[in-house]
Order: structure tokens, then C-alpha cells, then sequence
């Protein structure tokens, strides 16, 4: 039988039509169209099923443009991978009011300012449900096919993986969600009277079994390392799949689950990390520079993100990867060309990029200082006009600022081509190699120089175009740059057009949603929630020790967490925080933890909802402060003198390679450039914090109780309306609240 875009109501299901697009990795070059697929040939032989496994990944992997949850962009528009996207924005990194922080809108079952609608999308290819019947129809099929025990093995572990990875976003975002674990078929007599495709929610720790089950198989199924790694590079192996259930289990673990901090599962946590570890460990994963990465400012711990097989060819940071081309897109062909855009989006306008992500002050300044502690708790005095005098190694590479080298390569394009005249100063940067940031800005009127925002002055280089102005910022996001000063074979092409693509668009580096790091930092929160603290400060000075840390300083940790659990924990997702910065995953963790409100608004939902673990409020357990109530701001670096064109360019000084010793300690700089570049700032340069939050000052980040369990949309309890509308949320059919509940262990 074909089966052709067959609609399906398990909540409404959808099949989906199904396209590959060839990336970098030889398992996904110029696949055919399997989405109008015969069933009788597709599995007939092993190849052709590994198609449809393939197939899976097209469609399931994360998307260097990230998401915002509207399931109508990407393939993958579920996952942030660090973008400034709905998630992203609703924490430190970036600002803006996305929907779930925004005080002036709220979202409901029937919201339409809102096109998140992850749950449920009707008769659309990017529908969750449409990824699990896909993964759920390699599964049956190859479950009685013919092929060996092996082959069987290798097809199902991968689809196993991708059916638990598909239920894990969505159960952290909704709880309990309906597990379907088998292909259902809409058509009359095939799957009785209809009534099998009306499936109700599942308890959340029903699912939360389902998915460990699952992510269990695909362990005991897949490799630890293919053996091809050439042709298979970027496969999931037993090791991410053991790592996302050690994933999975921390968010059981973490209060907004786990509201009486049940000992129970922070144990199960650090059992399936520690195993995680282990496996990852026997494939030949681990920590990328171990041991050197502090060199240079953290240079080597940068080139983690283009050295992803490993830095020397056998220790590979790249657990989880998507991989990508530079191939181009031909009109009326097969879309083989699948870019990385993040290259082109960090940056500046004047490099013909996408004119940079901006990240908040709040950041810049959270990061540790030279010693490893935060700012204000550090022994070395933190100057916030000099912000990048005496910070933590990863600074440098998470961030850019006026006076640093950002290199890059043009390959055979001349700057001075008349196509770029306008954008890029060929005068000034004869080459990507002389390119230097200067990201301030000035005006011409001495009243104004006290009403600096972003928008109503000057900025070098043609750093902006007039009609751009109020995009332009003194810092910048680096982080997983392709930096030419580390990185000589760049990943991208550069194209000196102004349309798309253009820039640094077409680009093959690999984006690394999952790193060995981060499965050390799940581990060592889960070993601390469980009591073996020594373990979890081992995992963290593994951590500090690859950016210079050492033992003499106590590798930069805070002086007596190792017998504190609550301050250790704190100490853990600090160090996410930084380590982490801009991958995507400081959504979950403040999610997870709460700290958005610590907690405190729950009981107002159901009474037992209330934290009785976490003294009752997860912030002031971790003494931290809450986000709600709090604006975010951008850094705008300016000068100080009113002229009407730029008053320093003459004074400018030679700009930082990053190579140089940062330390200013006891009134002595380490180095002369710094020195230099320092006193110019003291001379010319002031800061400003500007609002990236609105013009309105009384408006401040609200993310509501309601948002830590989201509820169903209008449409999915029209189309089935035995779904239960979650606690907290107005139920349609019944006009009344929700009665299902993410935290209890019974049904409705």
C-alpha cells in the first residue's frame, strides 16, 4: 500500500511528507523523497529502510536557526540552540519580551497573539505527533522484517532514540502527554471503529517511564562509536542516548517535577549520568583540550566548536551534531544545500554578517573574574567600563567588544569590490585578517551625550547603515565563532552579495546541541542533589581545569561548597550558566529550577503543588534572585566628546589579538596592548546600560505560575476532547479549570 499524507487523530495526528536534504555526513547525501513511500519496498531490504531511519534525522535534528515553538519554520522548531528565539528571551542571555515573559500579554487556551502551539498542529509536516508516527512505523517495521539481529538493532536503536527525544520536549513542557507507541491507521476497519485513535493523556511519570524505556533500548542497541566514521559521523550512538536519559531523569529530579525533592530521584539522576559518562567515555568522547584549554584566553576551548571530532582526532566533544554543507541550492533540484546560519548572524554589519546577536549587561557581568568568582564576590575589583579587564578565560570567546581582532576570511573576494562599497570599509580592513572591532558610538550634540541609546548617534566603520541604527551594539555574541586566528580552513564560503545568501550564510559548521561538557554538568547536579559532593566538585574541576583553573586557587570555586549542598548546587548551575552560555539551554535550567518566581506561586494553583523540598522557594534556596521583576539591558560603549564624525579614530590603538595577559592587579597591567587600549578607553569611552526591554520602565519580566506546565491549545480539545486541559488552564469541553494534573500519579 502507499501511504500517502494519511491524516490521523490520535489528538488529530498527522503523517507527514516527508523530504531529505543532504548534509555534510555521507548517511544523509541526496536521499530520495520518502515521503510518499511504498511500505512493501521501503523495508523489502536494508537499505531502504536505513532511508527512512535517515529520513528521521532530517526531520528531527536541531536547526542552526533554532526555533520558537510554532512548529511551522523548520523541520526541528522545538529546540533553542542559543538563536535569540521565544526561549532564549525569556532569560539573562537576550532581551526583548518574548510571549512567556511579557507583562502585558498572557498567553491562554485560546490565545492568538501567540503562534506557539508545540502540542498540537493540524495537517502540518512539522507536527510532534507526525515525528513520533514516523519513528513509531520504522519501529513495526522493521520489528518483523527479515534482516538480521544486527541490522535490526542498528534501525531501531536510532528510532527508539528519536521517538524518547520527541516525548521529552514535549513532557517538559506539558507533563503528562498521550503515548503513542504504535502506527494507527485512520482509514475505516483498519483500526476498529475509530475509538483507538482517541488516546488521552498519560501520566507525567507514565511518560517519563516511556521515555527512559525507550532511551534504554536505543543504549543497548546502538554503538558507542561507528565504526565508519567517516560515513557515519553525527549518528547517535549508546552514548547520547544513555546521556538524554540522564537528562531526562535530572528534570525528574528538578523541583518544577520534583516539588518535595524526593532524595529518590536525584540518585536515579546520578546513576544514568555516572552510566552516561561511562559509555560516552567507551566511544572515545570526552573533554576536548583537557588540560590546555586556558591557553591564550581560552583559545583552545574555543576551538572545540570546529575541532567537533576531537583535538587531536580521538577525544570528541560532539556528542550530539548536526551536520551541514555549503552545497548550493539550485532552483527546481533537490534541496541539498543545508547551511549553519550562525556564523552569518553573530557578525557585524560591516563584514558583511547579520549584524550580530546583542547579549544583555547582565551577562557581561555575571561572568567569573580572573579567579574564577563572580564579580562583587571576587578578591579583584571589577571596573564596568574596562568590563573585559581580569574575566574568566571563556569571556573572551563568548564575547566581543570595541578594540578586539574578530578575523575572518574572504577567500577570493576583493573587499573593494563595488558591490560591498558601502558596507564593508575595504579602506580601512583591506582584508577580513585586519579586521577590527570599534563598536562605539558618538553625536554631534553636547545636550544629548547624557541620552545615549543605540539609536540616536554615529557608529564607525560603517558599522550601520543609516536606516539600521537602532540594531547596532558595542558588544557582541562570539561564542562558537569561526574565528580565522584559530580556525585557518574556515567552514563557510563567503559571498560578497547583499542578498540571500550572502555573507557567511553558507556555512558547515557542525552545531554541537549537546556536548560532553554539559553531560559532566548534568552529572555533577545529579551527584550533588544525591549527596556524593566530592564527585560533583571532581566533575566541576574537571571543567575549570581545561580553562586554566588549577588546584592552587581551588580551581576557582567558592571556598567551602564542597559540604554545602545548597550553595554546591548554586556553584553547579553557575557554572551552566557560563560554560553553557548561548547553547540553548538556559531556558530549561531556570525552568526546571524555577527561577523565574523560585516556586512561590504554585499553592495559589492546587495546594499541592506548593514546594515542600528547596525551602519552600528555589531562589532564596539557592540565593539567587528571581527573574520576574527584573529588566535586562545592552551595553552601548560611547564617546565622550560631541563631534560630528568619529572623535577617536585617529587616538585608536592597536587592537587585542585576545593573546594577551588581561590582568590589571595592584594598578599594574600585565600587558602593553592591554595597557593601551585600556587608557583609551579612560581617555575617550563611557558606558551606558540602555533598556533592551522597552521604552516603558515600569514594565518588567513577568513569567507567570501557569507557564511551568503549559496548557492545551483551543484546537486540540476540539479535535479530541477526552484530552484533559492541564490544572490551572480553562478546559473548553467543560468550561471550567483543567483538571488534569502534571504532578499527580492518577488520572482524572
Amino acid at each position: 500500500m502507499n501511504n500517502k499524507h494519511h491524516i490521523i487523530t490520535a489528538l488529530v495526528l498527522t503523517s507527514m511528507a516527508m523530504g531529505i536534504t543532504s548534509c555534510s555526513d555521507d548517511f544523509l547525501k541526496e536521499k530520495k523523497n520518502y515521503g510518499n513511500f511504498n511500505q512493501t519496498t521501503a523495508y523489502s531490504n536494508f537499505n531502504g529502510a536505513q532511508e527512512r531511519v535517515n529520513n528521521l534525522y532530517y526531520w528531527m535534528l536541531p536547526v542552526s536557526d533554532g526555533g520558537d515553538g510554532n512548529g511551522t519554520n523548520h523541520p526541528n522548531d522545538w529546540t533553542s540552540v542559543g538563536n535569540p528565539d521565544k526561549w532564549s528571551k525569556s532569560t539573562e542571555e537576550y532581551g526583548n519580551f518574548s510571549i512567556f515573559v511579557d507583562p502585558e500579554e498572557e498567553i491562554t487556551y485560546n490565545f492568538s497573539g501567540s503562534n506557539f502551539d508545540f502540542f498540537y498542529v493540524a495537517n502540518d509536516v512539522y507536527s510532534p505527533w507526525g515525528h513520533i508516527r514516523n519513528c513509531n512505523d520504522v519501529i513495526e517495521n522493521v520489528e518483523k522484517s527479515s534482516f538480521t539481529d544486527e541490522e535490526k538493532g542498528m534501525l531501531l536503536g536510532q528510532a527508539y532514540f528519536f521517538r524518547a527525544y520527541m516525548y521529552y520536549h514535549l513532557v517538559t513542557i506539558y507533563g503528562g502527554v498521550p503515548i503513542i507507541d504504535k502506527v494507527q491507521d485512520p482509514i475505516l476497519g483498519k483500526d476498529g471503529d475509530g475509538s483507538d485513535l482517541i488516546i488521552p493523556r498519560q501520566t507525567t511519570k507514565d511518560c517519563v517511564d516511556f521515555i527512559c524505556q525507550d532511551l534504554e533500548k536505543a543504549a543497548n542497541m546502538l554503538p558507542a562509536r561507528w565504526q565508519n566514521e567517516a560515513q557515519d559521523f553525527g549518528r547517535v550512538t549508546s552514548g547520547l542516548a544513555q546521556a538524554l536519559l540522564g537528562k531526562m531523569r535530572l528534570y525528574w529530579a528538578s523541583p518544577v517535577f520534583n516539588r518535595a525533592d524526593d532524595l529518590t530521584r536525584w540518585e536515579e539522576a546520578y546513576v544514568t549520568n555516572k552510566q552516561a559518562l561511562a559509555k560516552l567515555n567507551e566511544g572515545g568522547f570526552g573533554l576536548a583540550y583537557a588540560g590546555n584549554g586556558g591557553e591564550n584566553n581560552g583559545a583552545n576551548w574555543a576551538r572545540q566548536w570546529t575541532d567537533y571530532i576531537g583535538s587531536d582526532g580521538s577525544i570528541s566533544e560532539a556528542v550530539f551534531a548536526t551536520l551541514h554543507n555549503t552545497k548550493d541550492n539550485v532552483s527546481g533540484q533537490p534541496d541539498y544545500g543545508k547551511y549553519n546560519r550562525w556564523e552569518h548572524s553573530i557578525r557585524p554589519h560591516n563584514a558583511n554578517g547579520g549584524g550580530g546577536y546583542t547579549p544583555t549587561a547582565e551577562m557581561v557581568d555575571l561572568f567569573p573574574m580572573a579567579d574564577g568568582l563572580k564579580p562583587g564576590e571576587s578578591s579583584i575589583p571589577y571596573d564596568k567600563k574596562k568590563f573585559w579587564l581580569n574575566r574568566d578565560p571563556r569571556f573572551y570567546r563568548t564575547f566581543a567588544f570595541p578594540g578586539v581582532q574578530w578575523q575572518w576570511s574572504e577567500g577570493g573576494v576583493s573587499l573593494s569590490d563595488p558591490s560591498l562599497v558601502g558596507i564593508i570599509p575595504a579602506d580601512i580592513y583591506p582584508s577580513g585578517r585586519n579586521y577590527e572591532l570599534w563598536s562605539y558610538m558618538w553625536n554631534d550634540n553636547e545636550d544629548d551625550l547624557t541620552k545615549i541609546s543605540s539609536s540616536n548617534g554615529y557608529w564607525p566603520d560603517l558599522l550601520t547603515q543609516t536606516t539600521d541604527k537602532a540594531g547596532s551594539h558595542s558588544v557582541y555574541v562570539r561564542k562558537r565563532s569561526d574565528d580565522l586566528y584559530l580556525h585557518s580552513t574556515p567552514f563557510y564560503e563567503y559571498i560578497n552579495s547583499q542578498s540571500n545568501p550572502k555573507g557567511f550564510m553558507k556555512c558547515a559548521a557542525p552545531l554541537l546541541s549537546m556536548r560532553y561538557t554539559e553531560v559532566l554538568l548534568n552529572f555533577a547536579e545529579a551527584a550533588c542533589g544525591a549527596g556524593h559532593f566530592d564527585e560533583a566538585v571532581n566533575a566541576l574541576q574537571q571543567i575549570r581545569s581545561r580553562v586554566g583553573y588549577t588546584a592552587d586557587n581551588n580551581y576557582g570555586l567558592p571556598s567551602g561548597v564542597a559540604g554545602d549542598r545548597a550553595r554546591l548546587l548554586a556553584t553547579i548551575l553557575y557554572e551552566r550558566q557560563i560554560e553553557l552560555a548561548y547553547e540553548g539551554n538556559r531556558y530549561d535550567d531556570m525552568h526546571r529550577w524555577m527561577l523565574f518566581d523560585g516556586g512561590v506561586g504554585q499553592a495559589a494553583i492546587k495546594p499541592t503543588w506548593a514546594l515542600t523540598g528547596f525551602g519552600g522557594n528555589t531562589c532564596n534556596y539557592l540565593g539567587v534572585k528571581p527573574l520576574n521583576g527584573t529588566k535586562r539591558h545592552q551595553i552601548i560603549i560611547y564617546c565622550r566628546t560631541a563631534s560630528a564624525t568619529d572623535p577617536t579614530i585617529g587616538s585608536r590603538p592597536e587592537a587585542l589579538t585576545l593573546d594577551e595577559d588581561m590582568s590589571y592587579i595592584n594598578g599594574e597591567y600585565k600587558n602593553e596592548k592591554v595597557r593601551t587600549l585600556a587608557e583609551f578607553y579612560d581617555t575617550f569611552l563611557g558606558r551606558k546600560d540602555v533598556n533592551l526591554d522597552g521604552n516603558d520602565e515600569s514594565l518588567t519580566i513577568q513569567y507567570r505560575p501557569t507557564y511551568y506546565f503549559l496548557g492545551l491549545r483551543q484546537n486540540a480539545m476540539q479535535t479530541n476532547p477526552t484530552l484533559h486541559q492541564t490544572v490551572g488552564w480553562h478546559d473548553l469541553g467543560r468550561n471550567a479549570d483543567g483538571l488534569f494534573d502534571p504532578l499527580a500519579d492518577t488520572l482524572p
